[in-house]
């Protein structure tokens, strides 16, 4: 007998018509989105719509939304592509003790390489202390990155107290914030919250494994990670993974 699924926090089970749509873009309208015929245009028209779509949940421009392979690239492409580009201005960065593999480990990664990290600990309901947050930021503080939602305590961050907290100590800092357990969930609102960077990836509900976006304010200078034929302006080339 199959066992009852009640890991919807690890991984969804796509919905019939998010499939069906797939089945679609591989078998029907399969054309590279980037060539200029007619089956090409067709084919961008999904990746238009989708960017548009997502750019309406977080009120923000349709060009400051990166689609990736998922949410550990969003987040290593958020870190890498912003520290190193600022390590001019600045090299320490700020997480909380509870963060995701997929940022702590680039974190990790940014501190072998001549970054410093101050990891904030976070009370018996997994909340950050806003004071703490305050005395950690310094002159050279470019990055901060606190999770919306924990993937294992479910606590959820004010992540808008943060954001003014970050800002009114030193609006240099960027804001980056991992909402892959809160995106859908519940209300997001980047330039309100003064996130600079959010990631999400797709198969937290009900989309395919292997997608998700990063949301890049425009006033953010990215370094791209991947580089090639120019893709989604620059940011993130490759062949757009229209399915």
């Amino acid at each position: 007998m199959r066992s009852i699924y009640l890991d919807n926090a690890a991984s969804t089970k796509e919905y019939p018509e998010v499939a069906d749509l797939m089945t679609t873009t591989m078998l029907a309208d399969y054309a590279n989105p980037s060539a200029k015929h007619k089956m090409g245009v067709e084919a961008e028209a999904y990746y238009r719509e989708a960017r548009e779509t997502i750019a309406n949940t977080l009120k923000c421009k349709e060009k400051e939304i990166i689609f990736t392979s998922g949410g550990t690239e969003s987040n290593n492409t958020a870190f890498m592509g912003t520290c190193f580009g600022m390590e001019r201005q600045g090299k320490h960065i700020i997480t909380s003790a509870i963060e995701h593999p997929a940022v702590y480990k680039p974190l990790e990664f940014l501190e072998q390489h001549g970054f410093s990290l101050t990891v904030l600990p976070v009370d018996e309901k997994g909340h950050i202390s806003l004071t703490d947050l305050e005395n950690a930021i310094r002159e050279d503080t470019i990055l901060v990155s606190i999770m919306t939602v924990n993937n294992e305590m479910g606590a959820a961050q004010d992540i808008s107290a943060i954001g003014q907290c970050i800002k009114a100590k030193n609006p240099k800092t960027l804001f980056h914030t991992d909402a892959i357990q809160a995106y859908g969930k519940m209300e997001l609102r980047p330039k309100r919250d003064m996130v600079d960077l959010l990631s999400v990836s797709g198969h937290k509900l009900h989309g395919p494994k292997g997608i998700g976006f990063l949301y890049v304010d425009e006033k953010v200078k990215l370094s791209p990670l991947m580089l090639g034929g120019g893709h989604q302006n620059g940011l993130r080339s490759g062949t757009l993974n229209i399915p």
